[in-house]
């Protein structure tokens, strides 16, 4: 099977048009395409022909996930249908972890026999319950987060605040007294001029900091959901 397939030709330029990374493996598990957004994604350099070649020989630093990236290929194969995975590494080429879903559908024949997949990648979002209740847009999470205003410690606390958190909650993850959480809490308030939770919530949704997740809860790699 090979990019110039009759039957692939349609699929392939559907792909070419679409924003989210997408791309076609055969059943060794070898690249047969890939759309610009993948390319970008996986940090492909233009010249590098994807063709015929592995995960392993890849020349980016995601290439170190390729077992686990070909056993979500055999997951997919063996269970016939749309299998997902959060894939977490330096995408796009940038130096701090970034966590996407990848999902894979099994390509058949006419004759019914496996041939590959297809893949498209995704930002891993922050849908959380209270957001789902209030209506509110899912965030995308990042590790990397523009301000001034907050230092790296605070924007941590930040975080399982607005995970709804208590404070012996927070103070037990840090192993440091629920009081000293307190005031913490309180000087982030100071600083954001809020009194309360829901004012912060809404300050960090309009700030865009909601979106945050601390790069030590991340782990690079392929975790099979």
């Amino acid at each position: 099977m090979s990019a110039n397939d009759d039957c692939f030709t349609g699929l392939i330029a559907m792909m070419e048009h679409l924003t989210e990374p997408w791309g076609i493996k055969d059943r060794e598990s070898r690249h047969i395409y890939m759309n610009k957004a993948a390319r970008l994604y996986t940090n492909t350099p233009v010249n590098f022909d994807i063709a015929g070649k592995m995960d392993a020989e890849f020349p980016a630093n995601w290439a170190e996930c390729a077992d686990d990236l070909q056993e979500h290929d055999r997951r997919t194969e063996a269970s016939r249908i749309q299998t997902a995975v959060i894939e977490t590494h330096y995408w796009f080429g940038k130096d701090y972890l970034t966590p996407w879903v990848s999902e894979k559908l099994p390509i058949y024949n006419l004759n019914g026999d496996y041939t590959g997949v297809i893949w498209n990648a995704k930002p891993l979002n922050s849908l959380s319950p209270h957001k789902y209740i209030s209506r509110q847009k899912p965030s995308i999470l990042t590790t990397d987060i523009a301000t001034d205003l907050f230092t790296q410690s605070e924007l941590d606390i930040i975080f399982f605040m607005l995970q709804r958190l208590s404070v012996k909650e927070i103070a037990k993850i840090y192993n440091i007294s629920p009081k000293t959480i307190q005031n913490r809490i309180y000087n982030i308030y100071q600083k954001a001029d809020v009194h309360s939770l829901a004012q912060f919530e809404e300050y960090c949704r309009h700030a865009q900091i909601d979106s945050y997740i601390p790069s030590r809860l991340l782990k690079k790699g392929i975790q099979f959901i």
